[in-house]
C-alpha cells in the first residue's frame, strides 16, 4: 500500500513541478515568475523524494523492525524554506522575520530528524517536543507579525493573508501530528496509512498550495496592489511602518 501512494506522489509532484514550470517560463511578470519558480522547485523536489521512495530507497529498518523514511527530512530540508520564502514573498515581510521563519524552520527539521532516528520512545518523544515547539514559534511568527507586516504592506488585502495563513497553519499542524501516529512515533498506524497521510498532505501543502498562492497574487492585483511588488517599493521594516526600499 505505501509503494503505491509514493508512486501517486511522483505523479502529482511531477504534474505540479511541470504546470508551475511552464507557467513561470510564461509569465509576463516579475512577481508572477518569482512565485511560479518557486513552487515549480518546491515540487520538483518533492517529486524526486517520492521517486526515491517508490523505487525502495530513503529508508531504513531497525532491529526491532521499524521503519525509518529519513529521506523525507533531507526534502523537508530543502523544499520548506522555498515554501516560507513564497509565503513571505507573497506577504512582503521584512527580512528579520524572513530570517526567523527560515532559522526556527531549520531547527524544526533538524530537532524532528533526531527525534525519528532515537530508538528509545523517551528520548523521540523530547525531541519531538522540542521540534514542535520550534514549529509553535512558527506559527506564532505568522499569526502575528507576518499578518501585521502584510496587512500594512498591502491593507487592502488582508482577508487574503487571513485566509492563507489558516490553510498553511492547518496543513502544517497536521505533520507532526501523522508523526505521533506513525511507527516513528507511538505506531498507532502502519506504514500503509503514514504513506497515504503524508502524501495527501505534501500534494495539499505543495500543488493545492502553489494554486491557493497564485489565487492570492491575483486577488492582491485585483484588488489594486500589484505595485507594492515592483522594484523600489515601499517595504515593510520590522516595526511594521512602511519605508522606501
Amino acid at each position: 500500500m505505501a509503494q503505491t501512494w509514493y508512486w501517486i506522489g511522483l505523479v502529482a509532484m511531477a504534474v505540479g513541478s511541470g504546470v508551475f514550470g511552464v507557467a513561470a517560463a510564461r509569465a509576463p511578470e516579475r512577481r508572477w515568475q518569482i512565485l511560479w519558480t518557486l513552487y515549480f522547485f518546491i515540487c520538483l523536489i518533492a517529486a524526486v523524494l517520492y521517486l526515491v521512495m517508490a523505487t525502495g530507497f530513503g529508508s531504513y529498518v531497525s532491529a526491532d523492525g521499524t521503519k525509518t523514511t529519513w529521506v523525507r527530512y533531507v526534502t523537508w530540508f530543502t523544499s520548506t524554506p522555498l515554501l516560507l520564502l513564497a509565503l513571505t514573498y507573497l506577504g512582503r515581510s521584512s527580512m528579520p522575520l524572513v530570517a526567523s521563519l527560515l532559522g526556527a524552520n531549520a531547527f524544526m527539521i533538524a530537532t524532528g530528524f533526531v527525534a525519528t532516528i532515537l530508538p528509545e520512545d523517551a528520548l523521540s518523544l523530547t525531541w519531538w517536543a522540542i521540534s514542535t515547539g520550534a514549529y509553535v514559534a512558527i506559527a506564532w511568527a505568522f499569526l502575528g507579525r507576518y499578518k501585521r507586516e502584510a496587512k500594512a504592506a498591502l491593507p487592502a488585502s488582508g482577508a487574503v493573508f487571513d485566509r492563507i495563513v489558516l490553510v498553511h497553519l492547518i496543513l502544517w499542524t497536521a505533520y507532526p501530528v501523522v508523526w505521533m501516529l506513525s511507527p516513528e512515533g507511538l505506531d498507532l498506524v502502519g506504514d500503509g496509512p503514514e504513506a497515504l497521510m503524508f502524501t495527501i498532505l505534501d500534494i495539499a501543502a505543495k500543488v493545492g498550495f502553489g494554486f491557493l498562492a497564485a489565487n492570492s497574487l491575483r486577488q492582491i492585483e485585483q484588488n489594486g496592489e500589484a505595485a507594492a511588488f515592483e522594484p523600489g517599493a515601499p517595504a515593510v521594516v520590522a516595526s511594521g511602518v512602511r519605508a522606501r526600499a
